[in-house]
């Protein structure tokens, strides 16, 4: 069974690479559509690398706050005190790791050699 999906995957993967074609790519694909105006700037508005990653690491970590708000709900069974001290030490690793790593730095002023 395991075998037949691969195929099929593949099969279907091949068939699409096959009929798909590339367009051209031109000027007009790159520029935002003005109702008839001359644009006044590319469409493509490039964006800081830095500010992406801090913001994915703050969609992350919120995600994880959020997580951690029935926590005060479970603290009286001690069944589930493993799986919170777990869930505190992945989310300081990552922390840290992410701390050392110099993600969280925005402005580098060390350089690192």
């Amino acid at each position: 069974m395991l075998l037949m999906t691969m195929i099929l995957v593949l099969v279907v993967s091949v068939l699409f690479f096959l009929v798909s074609y590339k367009k051209l790519l031109d000027t007009e694909t790159f520029s935002s559509y003005e109702c008839g105006f001359n644009v006044m700037s590319v469409a493509r508005v490039f964006f800081s690398f830095r500010f992406f990653l801090i913001s994915i690491l703050f969609l992350i970590f919120d995600v994880e706050i959020a997580l951690m708000l029935p926590i005060p709900y479970m603290i009286y069974k001690m069944d589930v005190m493993l799986t919170i001290y777990m869930f505190f030490m992945v989310l300081v690793v990552g922390l840290m790791y992410e701390y050392f790593y110099g993600s969280l730095n925005w402005l580098n002023f060390i350089s690192k050699a």
